[in-house]
């Protein structure tokens, strides 16, 4: 009997039993199969398929269509450059017109302050002149004294400047408006006004010098306890009732008092001769502006 016969004689108790069955869970299971699974990678080509955009044909143009094109485009140009031509001449003619306006304004009111003043300083001028005889012919009998005391009062009072309104000035100055003014004669007349102002500037500084002078050395010789400064004053009548009006009567120091007063006096005369040029010069100004501008007269 061969050997495969006698394995297949074999009893059927005598056979090896077949090992146990492993029970492996399910999620062991789902791990192990994502384990043993090869991994797949899609490798990406290298050149990917490129859409090409083709341009839409054009259609061209001929040269009087070009032509044609750029020329309104010019004109457009043209236009708004005339156009924002025409908007700043009209706002700087409205500009102008307001400057003009004012300025008529402010030489009026100068016109009226000048006339109150030309007056006062006529009369100043005369009580100084006044006052400059009698002290360098002074009598030293003291019949005069009365008189030198209510002179040399006139000669105290804040003088009667005239500070011309340069409101407007400044602005034609100072903000470039003097470009917007375009009439020659209005111009020069504004000019003109100016450097008269600054003329007038410097003769109050003169004046205002003299009278401190004149009051410096008044000082020394005049009791300035009964001083009146108004006609009106009710008590001004008593000052010819003092019975000492001056506390010196040097006669050398009475005459230099009188030169002193002689010099103030030529200083107001000058002073008020300058007004009466300014007056002029601003209703000139005035007449100008009004007749260059079609402007109602008043």
């Amino acid at each position: 009997m061969s050997n495969e016969e006698n394995i297949n004689q074999i009893p059927e108790d005598n056979k090896p039993e077949s090992p146990p069955e492993i029970i492996i869970p399910l999620a062991e299971t789902l791990a192990i199969a994502a384990i043993e699974q090869p991994i797949t990678i899609n490798p990406k080509p290298e050149t990917e398929t490129m859409e090409v955009h083709h341009h839409p044909q054009v259609e061209k143009k001929n040269f009087k269509e070009y032509v044609l094109e750029g020329l309104m485009i010019f004109l457009a140009v043209t236009m708004g450059f005339i156009a924002e031509n025409i908007r700043e001449h009209l706002t700087d003619a409205s500009k102008e017109n307001d400057y003009i306006i004012s300025m008529i304004e402010d030489a009026k009111t100068d016109t009226f302050h000048l006339q109150g003043s030309i007056k006062a300083n006529i009369l100043r001028a005369k009580r100084l002149d006044t006052l400059a005889a009698y002290c360098l012919n002074y009598d030293m009998t003291g019949k005069d004294d009365a008189e030198i005391h209510r002179l040399f009062s006139y000669g105290l009072v804040h003088p009667d400047f005239i500070t011309p309104t340069e409101r407007t000035m400044q602005q034609l100055k100072n903000a470039g408006g003097m470009r917007l003014i375009r009439r020659a004669s209005a111009v020069d007349s504004i000019i003109l006004y100016d450097d008269m102002s600054k003329k007038l500037a410097d003769q109050q500084a003169y004046y205002e010098l003299y009278q401190n002078k004149v009051a410096q050395i008044g000082a020394q010789l005049i009791n300035f306890k009964n001083l009146k400064f108004q006609d009106n004053d009710p008590l001004f009548k008593n000052v010819a009732d003092s019975s000492r009006m001056l506390i010196n009567r040097d006669k050398l120091k009475l005459i230099e008092f009188g030169n002193m007063v002689d010099s103030y006096h030529i200083i107001v005369v000058f002073y008020y001769i300058l007004l009466q040029e300014m007056n002029e010069h601003a209703t000139h100004l005035i007449k100008t502006l009004q007749k260059e501008y079609h402007l109602p007269y008043e």
